[in-house]
């Protein structure tokens, strides 16, 4: 199972889990011409999609069209639920962010448990037996700060702390679960100007002695569970 990352951040946010038959995309965040650049169309099984935020959800329009599957949890009355595409098996979970918003547990026997979470201030849930984490590390609160002493309107710099996840929450995060079988992490949705790429991911591999990505265009993470 191969993890690609189209894009991550503000502007756009797209991501492809592929094996030799199968794919899910998680998020919307790029038309259908720019997908299928990087998958095979007709391996496609689904698509996750988090909020309906444009940057997520922007062209979820268009993969329907194309007699895509989405997922789109933030729509339903019932959204807390569980479903398959072929072999992914997904259970949805609220995030905290300013519209509804949903995270992801998504199983495959090719790659074990992977959890998917962006947009939200904090996760209020635990979780055991997971092997690769796509969770976001949006800013710190210490170049926030700074950024407000330069000027960042306030109400721009309080959506932020509220709706989106720090670099101390998310250490947090990680403190308070079970990363005992976990093999890879990955962070998301980076801020341009509140965020430091090489020492976010410094601090989450130090603390979780784990590999650590930065989620950028073009990575590619071999996520597969054989070899060991």
């Amino acid at each position: 199972m191969i993890l690609k990352v189209l894009a991550s951040g503000s502007k756009a946010n797209s991501y492809i889990l592929e094996n030799e038959k199968e794919a899910l995309i998680i998020e919307a965040g790029v038309s259908f011409k720019e997908l299928v650049r990087h998958v095979d169309h007709r391996k496609i099984v689904g698509c996750l999609v988090s909020h309906e935020h444009k940057d997520h959800a922007g062209f979820e329009g268009q993969y329907c069209m194309r007699g895509i599957n989405v997922l789109r949890p933030y729509t339903l009355r019932n959204s807390v639920i569980g479903m398959q595409f072929r072999g992914f098996v997904i259970q949805t979970f609220e995030n905290h962010h300013d519209v509804p918003c949903y995270g992801f547990l998504i199983k495959h026997p090719d790659m074990g448990q992977l959890v998917f979470a962006t947009d939200t201030g904090y996760i209020e849930y635990r979780f055991q037996g997971i092997s690769h984490w796509l969770i976001e590390c949006n800013y710190s609160k210490e170049l926030m700060d700074k950024a407000v002493e330069a000027g960042l309107n306030l109400a721009l710099a309080d959506r932020i702390v509220n709706d989106h996840m720090s670099l101390e929450t998310c250490k947090d995060f990680f403190s308070a679960n079970d990363l005992s079988r976990t093999r890879n992490i990955v962070l998301l949705h980076l801020s341009d100007g509140n965020s430091n790429a090489e020492q976010f991911k410094q601090e989450i591999q130090q603390l979780t002695k784990r590999d650590t990505y930065i989620a950028e265009k073009g990575l590619e993470i071999d996520l597969s569970l054989c070899p060991i």
